[in-house]
């Protein structure tokens, strides 16, 4: 992904399987990052899986510590929310794996869905 592309986030709703309606993200630098899944310690945790996952860093002094949570889906690769889908969220291509927080930053791993 390049920086200035749009994804859009859409968060779970509490106790439920749906959806809130998605955010858009503008990608930049030293805000929010997303790039393809690489490095030793990722390819010893995900082995032949990491071409399956993104890695997302947020700003935390922007995006808060509650904002994102796992099962929250993504909508990346260029897929964008359409007027078509019954629900939020269901046409989203990936959805949070897992988050680590930092001091600085928000490490979200985001794993792709497959069809």
């Amino acid at each position: 992904m390049r920086l200035g592309e749009r994804i859009y986030y859409c968060k779970k709703k509490d106790g439920v399987e749906e959806y809130e309606a998605p955010i858009p993200i503008t990608l930049r630098f030293n805000d929010f990052t997303l790039m393809a899944t690489r490095g030793f310690s990722d390819i010893e945790i995900y082995g032949t899986e990491i071409t399956n996952y993104y890695t997302a860093y947020a700003k935390l002094s922007k995006w808060g510590n509650n904002l994102f949570r796992e099962g929250d889906k993504f909508y990346v690769d260029y897929a964008k929310p359409s007027v078509d889908e019954e629900n939020y969220g269901d046409k989203a291509n990936a959805r949070i794996d897992s988050i680590i927080y930092d001091n600085l930053f928000i490490k979200i791993m985001i794993k792709k869905l497959v069809a």
